[in-house]
């Protein structure tokens, strides 16, 4: 466990500068455009790429030392958050610029993910998965609650210009980290040797896809992510808008700060105590808490509900994420979990870029006009939720509870998602391990607030 812990807190450093640069970015965009579109096209960018690009970056992570593909992808991100800071420094900054390096994020996230999470479950034994799961996602958590708490009193001091340094310095920790496991343990294990031995790349690219395929409850754990991750990144990633509109970057930074305490709370009991037993049950549970809380946001559309409703989201992240990742870990063989981990994230997550692209345009052009006075819903709904960009966003947040609730219902009837943990058994002791909890899947980009989502 002690270089599990050593790589933990290396990530962990980095995460914080990473959320102090998203913060920054993120306010910096709405500044310059004052348009929820611009701000979630931005996210769309950073995510898109890295989401197709999933099952190839996989099926290398399956062939290389995980650890060096670790340095390989932080050292990118390093890069293009160095050459953000170089563009702005010398005025030649522009938005556009900042869409193509969020593209190059993106690629550098398809590496990282699982790597990351084949390089722990290699590393940290068995009996120690759950609480493993839970301090990673802690640490991503604790990472955005100080970064946001930076950010926001720091960014009318420092500029952007300081946040983009202060993530630069803190990617040495996590490649300083990285660099100590090289030299203090023997190549991974887990890691094929590279040679003409090994079967064709093109030939591994479906392999994680058709062990999900042949479980019908794996399968249908990722259909229900895929629908609750687009319906709740319709609403979280509109919340910076709203506060920003509502309040200003001070209100924003406390918002993000609130939010994300719940999430370290709920990691902090995740990482001292046992997992649920039930772990579907527990999922589905948390999906319709969830729900309930982006409808009492749509209600009631002020800083203090956001701030309140992303506490208990965030918290209910950090029991799905760690309760998921056990979940998988238990019913993956070590040998293809960069192939499966992929695949997983990709289908989970491929509502998410439709999700960023028409969040911010519904809002802002279809949902705002129907309760702007004369709008066809300003009697009725207008009232509850207001006119202008605030009571767009209010009716998409009160368009996605149902959609929420609606797939919890449809997975709870579906016997073989129900029924998986007694269905499928757990592969063979020392076949599975420990990877990192899903809301940490990735760090932070350093270009837009980030988006906690599950898989």
């Amino acid at each position: 466990m002690r270089v599990f812990h050593v790589l933990w807190a290396g990530q962990a450093v980095s995460l914080i500068g990473s959320s102090v640069t998203s913060f920054g970015v993120g306010i910096w965009v709405y500044a310059q455009t004052g348009s929820p579109t611009a701000f979630t096209l931005l996210i769309l960018a950073a995510t898109l790429p890295g989401i197709v690009l999933l099952p190839i970056a996989g099926a290398l992570v399956d062939r290389w030392d995980r650890r060096r593909a670790m340095l390989l992808s932080d050292a990118g991100t390093a890069t293009v958050t160095l050459l953000a800071l170089v563009l702005l420094t010398t005025g030649a900054f522009a938005i556009w610029q900042l869409y193509v390096l969020a593209v190059f994020l993106s690629v550098f996230k398809a590496v990282q993910w699982p790597a990351f999470s084949a390089l722990v479950a290699e590393i940290v034994p068995r009996e120690h998965l759950g609480r493993a799961n839970g301090r990673v996602g802690l640490a991503e958590a604790l990472g955005e609650v100080l970064g946001a708490l930076i950010a926001g009193s720091l960014y009318t001091v420092l500029d952007l210009r300081g946040l983009l340094l202060v993530d630069v310095v803190t990617f040495t920790a996590a490649l300083g980290t990285m660099l100590w496991s090289l030299r203090r343990m023997p190549p991974a294990a887990g890691a094929p040797e590279t040679g003409t031995g090994q079967a064709p790349l093109s030939g591994e690219l479906g392999a994680g896809w058709r062990y999900i395929r042949a479980r019908p409850g794996l399968s249908g754990l990722l259909t229900f992510f895929a629908v609750h991750n687009f319906g709740m990144q319709l609403v979280i990633v509109l919340v910076p808008p709203l506060v920003l509109t509502l309040s200003g970057p001070t209100a924003y930074g406390v918002v993000e700060a609130v939010g994300w305490a719940g999430m370290v709370i709920g990691g902090g009991i995740v990482s001292l105590t046992r997992e649920p037993r039930r772990r579907v049950r527990a999922i589905l549970t948390v999906g319709a808490v969830q729900a309930v809380l982006v409808a009492a946001m749509g209600v009631t559309h002020a800083v203090w509900a956001a701030a309140a409703g992303m506490f208990g989201i965030l918290a209910g992240y950090a029991v799905t994420n760690a309760v998921t990742a056990t979940l998988w870990q238990l019913k993956t063989p070590l040998e293809v979990q960069g192939r499966v981990f992929a695949v997983r994230g990709m289908l989970a997550w491929s509502a998410q870029p439709l999700a960023y692209g028409v969040a911010g345009p519904f809002a802002q052009y279809a949902a705002a006009p129907l309760v702007d006075p004369g709008g066809p819903l300003a009697g009725s709904l207008g009232r509850l939720t207001g006119p202008g960009t605030a009571g767009g966003i209010a009716l998409v947040f009160l368009a996605a509870a149902p959609l929420l609730l609606g797939i919890v219902v449809a997975s709870a009837l579906r016997p073989r998602l129900r029924l998986l943990e007694a269905e499928l058994p757990d592969v063979p002791k020392g076949g599975a391990g420990p990877a990192p909890a899903d809301a940490a899947d990735a760090p932070v980009q350093p270009v837009a607030s980030a988006q906690p989502s599950a898989v």
